[in-house]
């Protein structure tokens, strides 16, 4: 049976998974993207010729570099763009944005058009995003939406609340959600069930023994 989480009952899984079974954080973070990169590179599904991937500053950014790295050692044409402050970057975020940096994969601070681009990796929000969101990421989630492109999302739509699957002031709608170890709550309720799109759920090895 699938388990149905919020976002706190997530994060004990996941700080148990890294703290007391010791799997170590980057490798969770690399069976995510591989996960991601898999959905993403199967016959015929998308239009690969020029991916974008929008990449947050938490771990849900750092999944956005890893899967831009393994799309681009894949031969895909792949842009990373970098949504905040690099300062702000997870430990893990930071050592992926490292690797990207030297495989010199093409990198934006701002994004002027999506012209060319052909799909979206929606790797900027997280699960543990809750309140309203600022003014500048609602803007820059709405031009995603208005951008026309097919989108998809890394573990949950950015401006989704992963516990309520309530708008965070506005979200990204997916044509496809690759969420990780258990469904989210946001999934079973409007608007996150429509935002997510198809949704696959991919085993990445998160322990759920703090749950039992």
């Amino acid at each position: 049976m699938t388990l149905l989480v919020n976002a706190k009952q997530m994060k004990l899984c996941d700080t148990y998974t890294i703290e007391t079974i010791g799997m170590p954080a980057m490798v969770l973070m690399e069976r995510a993207a591989l996960a991601v990169v898999q959905h993403l590179t199967e016959p015929d599904r998308y239009d690969l010729s020029q991916v974008l991937v929008a990449a947050g500053t938490g771990n849900n950014g750092g999944d956005g570099y890893a899967i831009a790295r393994l799309l681009h050692l894949a031969g895909i044409p792949v842009t990373i763009w970098q949504t905040g402050n690099p300062d702000h970057f997870t430990t893990e975020t930071a050592q992926q944005a490292a690797i990207c940096a030297h495989y010199q994969i093409p990198h934006l601070h701002r994004l002027d058009s999506f012209l060319g681009y052909t799909l979206i990796v929606d790797a900027y929000l997280g699960i543990g995003v809750a309140g309203n969101l600022r003014t500048d990421a609602v803007k820059l989630i709405e031009s995603i939406r208005q951008s026309g492109l097919p989108v998809v999302a890394v573990d949950i739509p950015s401006g989704i609340d992963a516990s309520t699957g309530e708008s965070l002031g506005a979200y990204v709608q997916a044509v496809a959600t690759v969420t990780f170890q258990f469904k989210k709550i946001a999934f079973t309720v409007a608007p996150g069930m429509e935002a997510c799109g198809k949704l696959l759920i991919a085993d990445v090895g998160i322990s759920d023994k703090p749950l039992r």
